[in-house]
């Protein structure tokens, strides 16, 4: 269930994913618990070597569904 506590969660892109092939960017999983921004900065700096440009995100819930 994501809990009320968590205000604002954060996710990283990258241009390109690891297989090499031409799909584009790819979103990376992230457990919304360690989804701070803090943390995807730290990710960023792992992906980059490896992955290309990558950015940060903020997700927007856009459907008015139930808490999950």
């Amino acid at each position: 269930m994501i809990k009320d506590e968590i205000s604002d969660i954060y996710v990283v892109l990258s241009e390109n994913n690891l297989l090499g092939d031409d799909d584009g960017p790819i979103v990376f999983e992230q457990f919304v618990r360690t989804a701070s921004l803090e943390n995807a900065k730290r990710f960023v700096s792992r992906l980059e070597p490896n992955y290309g440009k990558c950015r940060i995100a903020k997700l927007v819930f856009v459907d008015m569904g139930e808490t999950i």
